[in-house]
C-alpha cells in the first residue's frame, strides 16, 4: 500500500472505528478493539470520513462523488459522480469536514485543487 492509499478513519462518540478503504470501495466499520462490525459497499474509492456531532456521516470519494450516510451506513443524500469544475460538484474530492454551524466543505486534488463550502440550510 502506498502512501496516496492511505486509509483515512473516524473514531466515533459511540467506540466505533470507520476506515475508508479506497482500493476496494468501501468503508468498514471495527470497534475499539479490533473486531470488524460491519461494512458499507457501493462507495468509489472514499479517501476521507467526517462524523457530525449528530453522528451523519460523510465521505469523500475520489471519483467525483460525496455521500452522506447515517449512523449504520444506510444512504441519506449522494452527489456528484460526473467530473466537473462546475460549483457544487466534483472532479477529485479527497478531504471533507463539517464546522460548527453544519457547513459542509470538501477539498479536491488532482484537477479539482480546491476547497467547497456548502452552507446548511
Amino acid at each position: 500500500m502506498g502512501l496516496d492509499t492511505m486509509p483515512t478513519f473516524w473514531v466515533t462518540r459511540e467506540g466505533r472505528v470507520l476506515v475508508s478503504d479506497r482500493e476496494n470501495h468501501r468503508v468498514q466499520v471495527f470497534d475499539l478493539d479490533g473486531r470488524h462490525r460491519a461494512t458499507w459497499p457501493d462507495f468509489i474509492q472514499p479517501t476521507d470520513i467526517h462524523v457530525d456531532r449528530d453522528g451523519t456521516v460523510y465521505v469523500a470519494e475520489l471519483r467525483n462523488r460525496v455521500t452522506v450516510c447515517n449512523s449504520k451506513g444506510k444512504v441519506l443524500a449522494r452527489w456528484g459522480r460526473v467530473p466537473t469544475k462546475e460549483p457544487g460538484y466534483f472532479t477529485a474530492p479527497h478531504a471533507i469536514w463539517v464546522d460548527s454551524h453544519g457547513d459542509l466543505y470538501v477539498g479536491e486534488v488532482l484537477e479539482g485543487q480546491r476547497i467547497q463550502k456548502f452552507k446548511r440550510k
